[in-house]
């Protein structure tokens, strides 16, 4: 058994269907399963004692995700997710600051900031889905402070090229915001390579750590400049360190990191299994999966090709991503549900979402039932 069975065999889910759905949500793992069991357990047995180490586990947690994107810990503060990061930066910059952002962004990277009174300047991308730095360049104007993009869409699959992004925001003086949800776990960030000053990232997806915890980087010079105006008992700081010696709560001073953005107690279960989830991440290598997902991802072209399926990905390699796209009917989508092969279908595309516990074997079987 090699280093992708062992992997693959932790994930029950593959041994009950194809499972292609990485880009809806990521299984978990049976070590993750047996860990949060550990976790409920010592819950149950001490109740509020927990807490001391629970917070010692919390702050390896944090030093854990400043050393994957090569930040420091005083940088990251742990999010429920993606959304929820994003809610606490609106206040944080003046409404006169135009923001550039992609067309086929999710959601999340302009909905709030149209609602705050933003103006924004959308990027579209060509009949394919590419998105060209030549087309981000050209709506940069005097008023452009700020820029937000996914590193890839979560409909075309497109992976952004952060570096040359991040170095036309450097030339420019643009706040550099990345949505990393579909890329963390599978490909490499560097936030000081590529920079970027505020990273967001929700691990249920290619991280395999279930619902309800993500972490977010904001660099320093961000913290000095733009302090948050969202503010609560717990992102503060009192009189003296022992919260129950303060006479008056009243008076405080917002923490100068970024605890700043985590106002109350913290998830600690589902920051724990975050780290649990990174973990074993870090332990097959961040960059072997990035290459294992993109053997798979030629595979599946060649396969695709040889069947006469539609690739509606062919992006240059430095643009491709885990999310790949095929172009079938739906009685061809009918014929893949009877295989129980488990993927999302919308307006006659399949999107194939590839993990590292998926094998050539769950494209042979796809490719078969649809061909």
């Amino acid at each position: 058994m090699n280093k992708w069975e062992k992997i693959r065999a932790d994930y029950p889910v593959t041994s009950k269907c194809v499972y292609l759905f990485t880009n809806g949500g990521g299984p978990v793992s049976t070590p993750f399963v047996q860990h949060a069991h550990r976790l409920l357990t010592e819950l149950s047995e001490k109740g509020r004692e927990v807490m001391p180490a629970w917070d010692n586990s919390s702050n390896e947690v944090r030093s854990l995700v400043a050393r994957m994107v090569h930040a420091q810990p005083h940088e990251i503060a742990f999010v429920i997710n993606t959304a929820h990061a994003m809610t606490m930066l609106y206040g944080m910059f003046p409404k006169d600051y135009e923001i550039i952002t992609m067309r086929d962004e999710f959601p999340t990277s302009f909905v709030g900031w149209l609602h705050n009174g933003f103006t924004i300047r959308f990027v579209d991308s060509n009949d394919i889905g590419h998105i060209s730095l030549e087309d981000i360049a050209s709506q940069i104007t005097p008023a452009t402070r700020m820029l937000i993009t996914s590193h890839v869409m979560f409909k075309t699959g497109f992976r952004q090229d952060l570096k040359a992004i991040g170095e036309l925001c450097r030339q420019h003086n643009i706040i550099h915001i990345v949505d990393a949800t579909q890329s963390f776990g599978v490909n490499p960030i560097d936030v000081q390579e590529y920079n970027i000053d505020i990273l967001i990232f929700h691990g249920y997806k290619w991280v395999t750590a279930g619902y309800g915890a993500g972490a977010m980087y904001v660099s320093q010079k961000i913290l000095a400049q733009y302090p948050p105006t969202l503010m609560s008992w717990y992102n503060v700081e009192y009189e003296t360190s022992d919260f129950q010696s303060v006479k008056d709560y009243s008076h405080f001073t917002p923490r100068k990191d970024a605890g700043v953005f985590e106002p109350g107690t913290p998830p600690y279960i589902n920051i724990q299994l975050l780290g649990h989830a990174l973990q074993y991440l870090e332990q097959i290598g961040i960059a072997d999966i990035d290459d294992y997902i993109q053997s798979l991802i030629s595979y599946l072209a060649q396969q695709a090709a040889a069947h006469s399926i539609p690739l509606l990905t062919a992006y240059p390699e430095a643009h491709r991503s885990a999310i790949q796209r095929l172009d079938i009917t739906p009685e061809q989508y009918a014929r893949a549900v009877q295989r129980n092969i488990v993927a999302r279908y919308k307006n006659n595309q399949l999107t194939v979402a590839l993990n590292f516990y998926n094998n050539r074997e769950d494209i042979d079987r796809l490719l078969e039932a649809i061909a």
